[in-house]
C-alpha cells in the first residue's frame, strides 16, 4: 500500500475524502499494532503428549510446524514467525535418561534467568506443563521439576492433554490432592478425536486454558496473547470492549465542548482509532477493501469525495431524538451514544467473522457490511450498552459516561 508519510498528509478540514480516511485508518492500525507487546510461553512435557497440537490449536498461526522451530540450546526449541508477537519455547525429551533430563532442566533454568535480564517483553511469561491424561500418572521427575519451577517465579499451568471427558476424572482429582505448585490444572482436548465410527470426542478446555493464561500474564504480554489466540473469542470481545469504553469516554469529552457539526470529522478520526484497535485485538490484518466497504455502507456515499461529515450525519440520524443536531452541534451524550453503538456493532461483526473462520465457514464482504449497518441501527435505537452474549463478569462502560 503506497501511503505518504503522515507529515505530508493534508491537514484535516471540516471534511475529508474516503482515501484520506483510509490513510488515517491505516496509520491508526499500524500504531495499534506497535503497541501490542510480546508474549513468551514455555511449554514443557514429554514427546508425544500433544504439545504441537495444543500450540497450533490455541494460536491463529501454526507455530509448531515441523522444521519451523529453531534450536536455541540442547533440548529447547524456539517457535515464532515474522510479525507474530508470540514466541513459544518447547522442551521435549523428558522421557530421556536422568542425566539428559538434568541437562534440559539446567538449560530451562538458564533460559528463564537469561531472559529475565532483558526487557520485560522478553521474559518467560507463563509455563504450560503438559501431561498426557491417559498416562494416568505423574512421574517423580515431573513432580520434582514442578517444585523447582516454583522458585523461578514464573506462573505454571498444569495442562492435562488428550482428556476425553469434560468431567473431572480420578487422575485430575489425584493431582489436585497433591497440592502441586501450579496456578491451575486444566484438562483439554485440543482436537476432536474419533473413538469409533459412531462417537467422536469434541475439542474442549482450550477456552479455559486461554482464560487462565491471560489472568496470569503481565500487562506487557496480555494484548499480544489475546490478539494471537483463537480458542477464546469471548476474551477478544472483552478486551475490545475495554478499549471501546475508553473511546466512548473520549468522545463524550469531545462532544461536551460541544463540537460544531461542521467539525464532525474530529469525532470520526477518534472512532477510526477505536476501529483500528479493535481490529488488531481480533488479530485481523488491515484490509483497505473491508474498511472501505464498512465506511461506505454507513455513509451511503459509495464513492463520494467528502465522507467525514456524511458518515457522522447518517450515524446520528439513526439515534432516536438526535436527528435535530444535524446542522447544529454534537453533544457529549450524542457523541458517546454514536461511538458506543459503532464500536459494539463492529465487535459483533468481527466476532461473527472469527467464529465462522474457526468453524471453517466463510462470510462474504456483503454479508459483513449488511450485518454492520443492521447491528449499528439496533444498538443505536435500543440504547443497549453491552454486547449481545455478555458474560456476567463482562465490564460495563465507565460509570462517569452519561449517554442518557
Amino acid at each position: 500500500m503506497n501511503i505518504p508519510p503522515l507529515s505530508e498528509q493534508t491537514a484535516m478540514s471540516d471534511d475529508f475524502s474516503l482515501d484520506e480516511l483510509l490513510n488515517r485508518s491505516y496509520y491508526a492500525f499500524k500504531d495499534a499494532e506497535n503497541q501490542v507487546g510480546q508474549c513468551n510461553v514455555l511449554v514443557i512435557g514429554k514427546t508425544g503428549v500433544g504439545k504441537s497440537t495444543l500450540i497450533n490449536s490455541v494460536f491463529r498461526q501454526r507455530l509448531a510446524e515441523t522444521g519451523v522451530g529453531r534450536p536455541i540450546t540442547q533440548g529447547i526449541r524456539q517457535y515464532t514467525k515474522p510479525n507474530c508477537p508470540i514466541t513459544v519455547y518447547d522442551t521435549p525429551g523428558l522421557e530421556l535418561n536422568a542425566e539428559q533430563v538434568k541437562v534440559i532442566q539446567l538449560n530451562v533454568a538458564k533460559l528463564i534467568e537469561d531472559q529475565r535480564l532483558l526487557h520485560p517483553k522478553e521474559h518467560i511469561h507463563v509455563i504450560w506443563y503438559c501431561i498426557n491424561h491417559s498416562a494416568n500418572r505423574i512421574e517423580s521427575v515431573e513432580e520434582s521439576w514442578l517444585k523447582e519451577m516454583e522458585v523461578k517465579d514464573v506462573p505454571v499451568l498444569l495442562v492435562l492433554t488428550q482428556t476425553t471427558s469434560k468431567k473431572p476424572g480420578e487422575f485430575f482429582k489425584q493431582l489436585e490432592h497433591m497440592n502441586l505448585p501450579v496456578s491451575q490444572i486444566i484438562p483439554v482436548m485440543a482436537e476432536p478425536e474419533e473413538i469409533d465410527e459412531d462417537y467422536t470426542v469434541k475439542s474442549h478446555g482450550l477456552d479455559k486454558l486461554v482464560d487462565a493464561t491471560f489472568q496470569l500474564l503481565p500487562e506487557v504480554a496480555k494484548k499480544a496473547f489475546v490478539k494471537e489466540q483463537i480458542a477464546n473469542i469471548a476474551l477478544k470481545s472483552d478486551m475490545a470492549f475495554k478499549y471501546l469504553s475508553a473511546y466512548v469516554a473520549g468522545s463524550a469529552i469531545v462532544g461536551a465542548t460541544p463540537v460544531p457539526f461542521a467539525d464532525a470529522p474530529i469525532l470520526m478520526t477518534m472512532q477510526t482509532a477505536m476501529i483500528a484497535n479493535i481490529t488488531v485485538i481480533f488479530g485481523m490484518p488491515f484490509d483497505k477493501g473491508f474498511i472501505s466497504a464498512m465506511l461506505s455502507a454507513i455513509s451511503g456515499a459509495g464513492g463520494v469525495t467528502a465522507i467525514g461529515r456524511s458518515i457522522v450525519t447518517n450515524l446520528i440520524k439513526m439515534i432516536p431524538g438526535a436527528g435535530t443536531v444535524v446542522g447544529g452541534a454534537i453533544s457529549g451524550a450524542t457523541a458517546a451514544t454514536l461511538t458506543l453503538a459503532l464500536g459494539l456493532a463492529y465487535i459483533e461483526v468481527l466476532k461473527a467473522y472469527m467464529k465462522a473462520q474457526v468453524n471453517g465457514e466463510q462470510l462474504s464482504l456483503q454479508q459483513l457490511t449488511k450485518m454492520f449497518v443492521e447491528m449499528y441501527k439496533e444498538y443505536a435505537s435500543s440504547g443497549r450498552k453491552t454486547l449481545k452474549d455478555e458474560q456476567p463478569n463482562q465490564p460495563k462502560p465507565p460509570n462517569q459516561i452519561n449517554i442518557e
